[in-house]
């Protein structure tokens, strides 16, 4: 069996970043669902990705403009 990869897309919850992180669970990715605030409506949308494409998804709030905040998203 293939281990299935794992996608982190930054800004997922609207506009592009929802719609690569959509293209890539359609691909069989897992994702890391990725934006600046940390809602209800941000863990809808992870769950949302992983029921449609029968993925593993993740929510992790962080902010890409602080180093500290994007080596705790990929570590």
């Amino acid at each position: 069996m293939t281990a299935r990869k794992t996608a982190i897309v930054t800004g997922s919850t609207s506009g592009i970043g929802l719609a690569i992180a959509h293209a890539l669970a359609a691909e069989g990715c897992n994702v890391v669902v990725n934006s600046l605030s940390d809602t209800a409506d941000d863990h809808a949308i992870a769950d949302a990705i992983a029921k449609h494409h029968k993925v593993k998804t993740v929510y992790v709030k962080a902010d890409m403009s602080k180093p500290a905040e994007c080596r705790a998203l990929v570590g």
